[in-house]
């Protein structure tokens, strides 16, 4: 089954998420440039503090606990290490613009924590066979927001409607490493619907998505009352879709790639004519 990423720092959510089965539990503090990349996109920027590291830490007992940490910079070694310290299982580095700074990275991290590059360049996808080599990683990321950003594209999954995310799904599988990509709705909701895009991470052999602002805007993550129901409710429809999608044929997978590539055609021709989904 796949696993599933929540970004809080809100510890009444972090346990309800947990105890509704979420996998992982992220607290965000990549702010540097970001807010300047994707001024003209309706993405989530983060408004999380390096305090909510060791707040969210301390609830967080049966789900995994990562971290995005900012893009390398001169306050990275601090960084890292008040990470660490507070306790991340896993921290995410983002926006990888040289090889040198995933090496600064793994020497600083010095396997104190699970490390989890963040693909979202055209300098990194261009780059994945180096980095999925590196025996120090065992798991990638692929970030569609600021992807399709650095490939001039008009439509958050067009790299996936591209053949682009297959291309770098294939080269980490062929590497033995684990990989997860992009952002989900609850089932039965998105402008791409979640079905789809499960059957997408499903087709390629994914291991993880995020649960995006849009799930969380869908189970009205916000408002206390009945909310770890929702999540547990909201969880269970995920994993029933994924049982669903289990039982295509090979040619059931191949047709239904093909009506998601075509929506996503159509909505990027749509984001190009006017200038939104």
């Amino acid at each position: 089954m796949i696993k599933t990423i929540l970004m809080t720092n809100d510890p009444e959510i972090a346990m309800d998420a947990q105890a509704a089965g979420v996998s992982r539990i992220m607290v965000d503090l990549e702010t540097m440039g970001k807010k300047e990349r994707q001024a003209t996109r309706n993405t989530f920027i983060s408004t999380h503090t390096s305090q909510d590291v060791a707040k969210i830490r301390a609830v967080v007992k049966d789900s995994e606990f990562m971290v995005r940490i900012n893009p390398m910079h001169f306050g990275s070694e601090d960084e890292i290490n008040r990470v660490v310290d507070d306790g991340a299982d896993i921290i995410m580095l983002p926006m990888i613009t040289r090889m040198v700074q995933l090496d600064d990275f793994l020497h600083l991290l010095a396997g104190r924590a699970k490390p989890l590059p963040l693909l979202e360049t055209a300098y990194s996808m261009a780059h994945i066979s180096d980095i999925v080599f590196d025996q120090r990683i065992e798991e990638v990321f692929f970030g569609l927001n600021d992807l399709h950003l650095s490939l001039g594209l008009d439509f958050l999954f067009e790299p996936l409607a591209l053949g682009i995310i297959d291309w770098m799904a294939g080269m980490t599988a062929a590497c033995g490493k684990s990989f997860g990509f992009g952002g989900m709705a609850a089932i039965g909701h998105g402008e791409l619907p979640a079905e789809r895009i499960l059957g997408e991470h499903m087709r390629m052999g994914s291991s993880c998505v995020i649960l995006s602002s849009r799930f969380c805007k869908d189970v009205a993550i916000d408002e206390p009352k009945g909310r770890r129901e929702r999540l547990t409710q909201a969880l269970a429809a995920i994993h029933g879709a994924w049982q669903q999608l289990e039982k295509r044929t090979p040619e059931q997978v191949q047709q239904d790639a093909g009506e998601t590539f075509a929506r996503i055609r159509a909505l990027a021709d749509h984001v190009r004519e006017n200038g939104k989904v």
